[in-house]
């Protein structure tokens, strides 16, 4: 038996045997990842699938296949629905109908990896649809984020797919960014802690931050590696522009992003960014993936490109084999659908040096698929059963991520939660639609999934509930017709529920470019990749629909259903009750309707600073403490809601504040107190100001965070206990420095600790 087929060796020294048996021809493919995977099987008339020629002419070329994308996509763009594509029971026989044959079609059987989009669960039909990563931020919960990514991989594993690709590296610094929705919030801790337990979750301990996972055997068994994205500072992009450019210095580009870096150690991949960092774009900056991920992170897995990003390259290098040279010496290891890989025969002709860059490259990629168990667990046995007991335990937890995604901003007169006699109007846009509950990477939804909607789940707890649009996201042809209904409607309620805000939702009758980002944009579609915004001004007829709901003088409760912050200025004093939803998933509309009815106490925490509109922007909470007129002329430049906040039903106070300094570390403690018949989750947020020298550091940033519950008229003591190095800044010549002092605040209340 040769000895990368013997799996009591090491991953290393399998990996080592079967290179010197590659052939350069096979070595380019391994590291290809050229096809879109819908593209490669077609149901056949007796309900079965067949491989397409498109799949055998590239294994043909490759003489193997390295990976394969989005099989199980389904989706406007891929064009793939219920009558086309691969229901989830069936997923895992025709991933191993596509896998026997790449190992049939490959000289040295070398299996193929299946990736798969998973921004807010998989994008595949019948598949479980979470809240988009801007509602999950607002939890604060990485035991929750933990658990929800083991569900995600659970069914994952299933379903024979090997790599998640996964938004967790992004931070909302401009909400008029069509991708705010796939941030966790504007905090570098919380996506850094919050990318932790995602790579806990998918991947349990299969890469250690004490070992080389190359001189370890294979697993025993298969497991769902995840792909982290995007590698870097994407949402730093001038003016919210998608796939902008990023002008950030070094010293604060360490202190936003070390600690995202940091986090990614463990993963399986990470995604390369579109984005450029001072005009060096990330997929040919060598600083930035070898010497800065790999060596001064730790970073062990595989660095995959995005898509067709590698062909963007040929703009700035000239040739398709000058950018498959730079990519491949700057770390890149996987293509994605770019045909710049594609050309790296020829590139050796002109650099023999691409040589030792593209095995560093193949070695990477087969290392990864030993790890994940694919050479000795090529294929996937499942049955209905096992699929329906996953999907049942998912549901629960995607009820209770959304159950946390939803923050309270507003409850005048604790109108909320709201008595069950009462007759109710619910209005607006996002009333009675899944699809816009979702958010955008969503698969076709089934029948019985669109029911879940804000309208019928309310059905299902209140006496009297009626409907009406009012208006559309921002077409307005229909506006006045459907106002003047909605507001007949709403005179004969006791209350009205104002389901407002934005829409992500795709339609198959859209243009996309060819990396899947829409190009010709629905008129109702306002959020998502690739759909920036300059104002944040509720669209269409949405503030009429408010102006004329309001002339009614009745009680006003407000959701909002977004995958950004929205100017709500001209809302906040016509509503008397606030809740922000932003796209709480499949299970979204019965968590909101547990919280009107008070089943549910909210919990949720703003992520991002609430902007009143876009003309202050920006208003993320670190910014440098600077001696600047923070107002503008004709108006505050503070925002609406700061980070953080988030109210519940009933009274809880912060009590006690208590800092010392102990050796090398500061303690911190906090009393909190629940005077109110309601049990409460609460996230704690600790902050730090330090007394920085030579350099203006931040305002203030968050240095530690942790989610408690406290029972009804219930204290607790919450403590910290922070290493000193925790508290440093950057100084002047790009160096950690512990600084002289800090200022310790928690909820309101501060105090100041010497350091030295």
């Amino acid at each position: 038996m040769e000895d990368y087929l013997n799996s009591d060796l090491t991953i290393r020294k399998r990996v080592s045997d079967l290179m010197k048996r590659m052939t350069v021809k096979e070595k380019i493919g391994q590291i290809n990842q050229h096809l879109y995977g819908w593209k490669c099987y077609k149901k056949s008339d007796s309900n079965g699938f067949e491989l397409t020629d498109y799949l055998k002419e590239h294994v043909e070329w490759g003489k193997g296949l390295g990976s394969l994308y989005g099989v199980l996509r389904a989706d406007p763009w891929s064009k793939v629905d219920y009558e086309t594509g691969i229901e989830a029971q069936d997923s895992y026989l025709v991933i191993n109908k596509i896998q026997k044959y790449v190992i049939d079609h490959s000289r040295l059987g070398i299996p193929t990896l299946f990736s798969e989009e998973c921004p807010h669960g998989h994008q595949g039909l019948g598949s479980i649809s979470y809240p988009t990563n801007l509602g999950k931020g607002n939890s604060f919960n990485t035991d929750l984020m933990r658990e929800m990514a083991q569900a995600e991989a659970n069914e994952l594993k299933i379903k024979g797919i090997n790599l998640a690709l996964v938004s967790t590296l992004d931070l909302a610094k401009d909400p008029r960014w069509g991708r705010t929705e796939e941030c966790f919030g504007e905090d570098p801790l919380l996506s850094a802690r919050f990318s932790e337990s995602i790579v806990k979750g998918f991947q349990g301990s299969l890469i250690k931050d004490d070992e080389d996972y190359l001189n370890n055997k294979v697993p025993d068994e298969r497991t769902v590696g995840v792909i982290l994205k995007h590698f870097i500072a994407q949402g730093e992009t001038l003016g919210g522009h998608n796939s902008g450019s990023v002008n950030i210095g070094n010293r604060e580009f360490h202190q936003v992003y070390d600690k995202l870096a940091y986090s990614t150690r463990n993963a399986v991949g990470i995604m390369a960014a579109y984005n450029d960092i001072d005009g060096i774009p990330c997929h040919s900056n060598e600083n930035l993936l070898t010497e800065f991920l790999r060596k001064q992170n730790g970073f062990k897995g595989m660095i995959m490109s995005d898509g067709t990003a590698l062909d963007r390259l040929v703009d700035i290098y000239g040739t398709k084999e000058e950018a498959a040279y730079a990519a491949l010496k700057a770390g890149i290891d996987l293509s994605l659908w770019d045909d710049t890989f594609m050309s790296i025969e020829k590139t050796l002709d002109k650099h023999p040096d691409v040589m030792s860059y593209l095995d560093r490259a193949v070695e990477k990629v087969l290392s990864i698929k030993f790890l994940l168990g694919l050479f000795d667990h090529p294929y996937v046995e499942s049955s209905e059963q096992e699929y329906s007991e996953t999907v049942k335990h998912s549901e629960a937890v995607n009820l209770e991520v959304a159950h946390e995604s939803i923050t309270l901003l507003k409850n005048k007169g604790n109108i909320l939660p709201l008595n069950k006699n009462k007759k109710i109007a619910v209005i607006g846009p996002n009333g009675n639609s899944l699809y816009n509950m979702l958010g955008d990477y969503t698969a076709p939804q089934t029948e019985k999934a669109k029911k879940n909607t804000i309208y019928n789940s309310l059905k299902e707890k209140f006496l009297n509930v009626s409907f009406a649009k009012g208006c559309d996201i921002r077409d307005t042809a229909e506006s006045l017709d459907m106002i003047s209904e909605a507001v007949q409607l709403a005179s004969k309620s006791d209350v009205i529920i104002l389901t407002l805000g934005g829409s992500s939702t795709r339609n198959f009758d859209m243009k996309f470019l060819a990396n899947g980002a829409v190009s010709s944009k629905g008129i109702n579609m306002d959020s998502g990749e690739n759909v920036d915004v300059a104002s944040l001004i509720l669209g269409g007829a949405q503030e009429k629909l408010i102006s004329e709901i309001s002339r009614l003088n009745k009680p006003v409760i407000t959701i909002l259903v977004q995958g950004r912050p929205y100017d709500i200025s001209r809302l906040i004093g016509k509503t008397d009750a606030l809740l922000v939803s932003w796209y709480p998933g499949q299970m979204g509309s019965k968590a909101i309707a547990d919280i009107i009815d008070g089943t549910y106490n909210p919990n949720g925490k703003l992520s991002v600073s609430y902007p009143v509109n876009s003309e202050q922007l920006p208003v993320y909470y670190y910014q440098r403490a600077i001696a600047k007129n923070d107002n503008y002329y004709d108006e505050s430049g503070a925002p609406a809601y700061p980070f953080g906040f988030g109210k519940h039903y009933g009274n809880l106070s912060y009590k006690d504040l208590n800092v010392s300094r102990i050796d090398d570390y500061i303690s911190v403690s906090i009393k909190l107190s629940n005077d109110s018949k309601f049990s409460v989750k609460e996230s704690v947020l600790l902050f730090s100001s330090a007394k920085t020298i030579g350099v203006f550091g931040a305002i203030k940033r968050m240095v530690d965070f942790e989610k408690v519950y406290l029972d009804a008229n219930s204290s607790m003591t919450v403590k910290f206990k922070e290493k000193l190095n925790e508290l440093s800044y950057i100084n002047a010549s790009n160096e950690y420095t512990i600084p002289e002092s800090v200022m310790i605040s928690v909820g309101d209340l501060k105090q100041n600790v010497s350091l030295e």
